[in-house]
């Protein structure tokens, strides 16, 4: 009988430290992606440059709008981040989400406060 709690112990031990070390890994968001948002069914394009360093993303997203700094997160496949631009004087605060469906594809959302969600697509930028 104490062999077999002893294995059980073990197979839960090794679960368990099998599932910390998957939590950890997460996808590699870093270089310079070409974003296409959706805004109401007119493509606008932007360029965001993004660092990463173990779970936390930061960096600069630039489009016809303006240029902003961002930071925020890598949880698995996901990135969750958030910045704001001046638009004629007021400051909008934007939320973005996106999913790495490929290594260097993603498709996401970004929510503008008071405006509502656009999806955008965004590729990756060859190093």
């Amino acid at each position: 009988m104490t062999k077999i709690r002893m294995a059980v112990v073990s197979a839960a031990l090794a679960l368990s430290v099998t599932a910390v070390a998957a939590q950890r890994m997460f996808a590699d968001f870093s270089g310079k992606w070409n974003v296409a948002i959706d805004a109401q069914g007119q493509s606008m394009q932007s360029l965001m440059t993004v660092t990463q360093k173990g779970d936390s993303v930061s960096g600069t997203t630039e489009s016809q709008i303006g240029t902003a700094n961002f930071d925020g997160v890598v949880k698995g496949d996901s990135i969750f981040f958030g910045f704001a631009l001046d638009m004629g004087g007021q400051q909008i605060k934007i939320r973005g989400t996106g999913v790495m469906s490929e290594k260097d594809k993603m498709t996401g959302t970004m929510e503008a406060e008071g405006l509502g969600a656009f999806p955008f697509a965004a590729a990756r930028q060859p190093n």
